[in-house]
């Protein structure tokens, strides 16, 4: 793992505490970037990775291969040797490597500009890389270009609804959220064994079902859409559209 001084911290432990034969624990895997079927399974897919995003991005090509899918992967990264898999995927004719190093290449927004309307988009990458698919994807209103971050895309501002209250359906226990507060905050300090993880809506450790009132979503983890058919919340970073959300706790 790279170290990154601006991170959470994570790299930072591993690269100065973390030893040979240590122990860790850690939690189940959660997918929330997976393949999708709803556009039908002759689709053709594209893949877009940045640096790292090459990861995820990476386990899909070898589950496209396997499903015999049409495919082409785009990577980015600043040279070969920092590139993850670079030699494994450069002599794939579905693969195309942008090395900085090498020269100019296209931006990814650019990429999917030109790719089949029909096509399904999958990135992983950068910050700036997926704000600008992100922006592409709303001025076409596609619906196809699914992304996965390693941080929230804007800060999430707390005080982007006012207050309101918050009633655990198991036990009836209502608790009000302040402008200033995030509903697993408030759950935390009244000792509540929630899970959560990232606390910036990015990895979904937190999604509770929603059984009641209107939820303002501001994760990136999914899309408004599958939070309305699903029926969930991020309480990490969400809050309520209303003045009362009905939670599954």
């Amino acid at each position: 793992m790279k170290r990154d001084a601006a991170g959470r911290g994570g790299s930072q432990w591993l690269h100065e505490a973390a030893r040979v034969g240590m122990a860790l624990e850690i939690s189940a895997p959660r997918n929330h970037f997976a393949l999708r079927e709803d556009n039908g399974a002759q689709a053709p897919v594209l893949l877009l990775a940045g640096g790292i995003g090459i990861t995820p991005v990476y386990a899909m090509l070898h589950a496209l291969e396997a499903q015999g899918r049409t495919f082409e992967l785009h990577y980015w990264g600043r040279s070969l040797e920092q590139m993850l898999f670079a030699g494994q995927l450069g002599a794939d004719s579905r693969v195309q490597l942008h090395v900085a190093a090498q020269g100019k290449a296209p931006r990814a927004a650019e990429v999917v500009a030109a790719a089949h309307a029909d096509a399904d988009v999958y990135a992983c990458g950068p910050q700036s890389m997926l704000d600008e698919l992100a922006a592409l994807d709303a001025s076409r209103r596609s619906g196809r270009i699914y992304m996965e971050r390693f941080a929230a895309p804007v800060p999430v501002d707390a005080s982007a609804a006012a207050g309101f209250e918050v009633v655990l359906a198991r036990s009836g226990l209502r608790v009000p959220v302040g402008p200033e507060q995030s509903i697993l905050e408030v759950l935390k300090e009244r000792g509540m064994d929630v899970m959560y993880s990232c606390e910036q809506g990015v990895c979904g450790a937190c999604e509770v079902t929603c059984l009641e009132g209107e939820p303002l979503h501001l994760d990136s983890v999914r899309t408004p859409q599958e939070h309305a058919q699903e029926k969930t919340i991020m309480i990490c970073c969400s809050r309520s559209l209303g003045e009362r959300l009905v939670l599954d706790l």
